[in-house]
């Protein structure tokens, strides 16, 4: 397993005529927070990163039916991937400045997690919360250590009977604003002034 990822781990040139084209080569620990689908085969991906926080990058052609990288960019996988940055002139080439994920290979899958829907309703919920509580690129050890020891907690509790999966939400709910800095009795839907669909699938989910 790699560590210390969040760190250039090598630099690529190559010449065109005309100009010189710089890559940096990123090595990185993360959790699949979205995917959000682009262009005809590419997907952004938004990962919630162990040393550097949340970060989005381009998946390219991970939505062709022969890609051998979709698996493991699965939602919720716990992933230690590489990434390029191509640089020209001090001029990032990619759009929107996202770097690009060249190879990718899943560390956990939490397979007990997405079989049980009441354990993916409390997962889609913490997910959601992220995405819209939490800005990129603002590093939190606490946070990371906070997603990862949660996302384990609702595999492990997917294989067990009797769960009361709303007070699982609503613990989920108290931990995650604490370690954000919020009081813990606030609405997550009035934080972020948007509704929560994962509050909606988790009603239908879980009786």
């Amino acid at each position: 397993m790699w560590r210390d990822n969040e760190a250039a781990a090598g630099r690529i040139e190559s010449e065109r005529p005309g100009e010189k084209i710089i890559s940096e080569i990123m090595r990185t620990e993360a959790i699949i927070l979205k995917k959000i689908p682009i262009r005809e085969y590419d997907l952004l991906v938004v990962c919630y990163t162990r040393h550097a926080g949340k970060q989005t990058y381009v998946a390219k052609s991970v939505r062709r039916s022969c890609s051998k990288q979709a698996s493991h960019l699965d939602l919720l996988n716990y992933v230690d991937f590489t990434s390029v940055q191509p640089k020209n002139s001090g001029k990032d080439l990619i759009s929107n400045g996202h770097p690009i994920i060249t190879q990718a290979y899943s560390l956990k899958t939490f397979h007990n997690l997405k079989s049980r829907l009441p354990a993916m309703a409390a997962a889609f919920f913490l997910l959601e919360c992220l995405n819209k509580l939490v800005f990129e690129g603002q590093a939190d050890d606490q946070l990371w250590n906070f997603l990862e020891n949660k996302v384990e907690e609702l595999d492990r509790l997917a294989n067990q009977r009797g769960v009361r999966w709303p007070a699982v939400i609503e613990t989920t709910r108290k931990e995650l604003l604490s370690v954000l800095g919020y009081e813990t009795g606030a609405s997550v839907e009035d934080l972020t002034g948007s509704q929560f669909k994962s509050l909606q699938f988790c009603r239908n989910m879980i009786k």
